[in-house]
This record gives structure tokens, C-alpha cells and sequence, in this order.
């Protein structure tokens, strides 16, 4: 006598964006392996923190710069803000980065256009001084940044603030806004 065996084909989520599929034979033992593989599978994958914020960087004055920056605040990293860039068109190794003052690009992308500094700190030490950001060879950067200072609420939230990245890179000590010339992309923060 033949027992009726029963094909079954599972996918397994290995990362966010994978799949990978297995094809058992249904009795307790294959049950007992897919057990086991689900468990390393879903113990194994990095918890990507979901993010609070996002901008759509856009272009100015004629620069290719485009993408999209996002913001979350994992838990694992209490008191971090994590920002995610994801941009291309970058003419150098190193830009600058800013939240700003203002709440629309038109007024950030003026020259004198101040960073966001609600505790009126000299340049170096504003709440907007973000990494600059390091392209690769192709003018790209897909990576985060950190900031200890910003959040997504509260005194120092960077929603309804403009964003932008500068020519050059910011050095961090010029005053007032760190010598890193005209704005070439820009976007404002919204929740998600």
C-alpha cells in the first residue's frame, strides 16, 4: 500500500527583499526541519528600524542630484536618529548636509539661509550640522548617518524642515554655516 504524499513549497523570508524557496515532503520530519529553518531565518534577520520621516531630494541650479533621505529612530539606538541617504548626482567625495532653518527649499537655498539651531550654538555645534556626505566613485552614496542631537519630535524634530546639500563639504568650524558653498539639492522633511 502507497501512502498519498503531498508536495508543499514554502518561502522563506531571509532578508527584506529575498526569498528563498524549499520543497519538503509533508510528514513531521520535513515539519520539524521547516520549524527549525524558520526560526534561524526570522532570528537571524537584522530588525531594519521603519522610518518616521522622509524627504525626496531634488535638484538646483542645474546639479543631477536626486534620491531620497529617510529618518527613524531605532531602539536599539535610544537617543540616535539614523539618517538613511540614498543619493545620486554628487560631483565630490564629500558634501554637505543641513537641516535648515527654513520650512520650504525657495527660502533654504538663499544665500545667508541659516541651519537649524534651536539652542543658538555657533557653527560646528547646530542641531542641522549633519555628516557630510562621502560619495563613491559613481557619485553615489547609499548608507547612514547619525546625529545625536535631532528626532523626529519634540523641540529638536526635523519634519516640516528643509534639507539640503551643499557644493562642497562643510568643515565644520568656519562661521557662520562652515564654508560649503551654494546649495545644489534640496527637499523638505515629511512624516510618514
Amino acid at each position: 500500500m502507497r501512502k498519498n504524499r503531498r508536495v508543499v513549497s514554502i518561502s522563506l523570508c531571509v532578508e527584506s527583499r529575498s526569498f528563498m524557496k524549499l520543497t519538503l515532503r509533508h510528514s513531521s520530519l520535513s515539519l520539524s526541519i521547516l520549524a527549525c529553518m524558520l526560526f534561524v531565518a526570522c532570528a537571524s534577520e537584522p530588525k531594519r528600524p521603519i522610518p518616521l520621516a522622509a524627504v525626496s531630494m531634488d535638484a538646483v541650479d542645474g546639479s543631477s542630484i536626486r534620491g531620497q533621505i529617510s529618518f527613524s529612530e531605532p531602539k536599539e539606538t535610544k537617543g540616535v536618529l539614523r539618517v538613511m541617504v540614498d543619493v545620486t548626482g554628487l560631483t565630490q567625495r564629500e558634501q554637505g548636509l543641513h537641516v535648515m532653518e527654513a520650512d520650504n527649499c525657495r527660502a533654504a537655498v538663499l544665500p545667508g539661509a541659516r541651519h537649524f539651531n534651536p539652542d543658538g550654538k555657533l557653527h560646528g555645534q547646530h542641531a542641522g550640522d549633519l555628516p557630510n556626505v562621502q560619495s563613491d566613485i559613481y557619485g553615489t552614496m547609499r548608507g547612514p548617518l547619525l546625529s545625536r542631537i535631532l528626532t523626529v519630535s519634540g523641540k529638536y524634530s526635523i519634519v516640516g524642515h528643509a534639507i539640503v546639500i551643499t557644493a562642497l563639504p562643510d568643515d565644520f568650524s568656519s562661521q557662520p554655516e562652515g564654508s560649503s558653498g551654494p546649495v545644489v539639492a534640496c527637499g523638505v522633511i515629511l512624516p510618514l
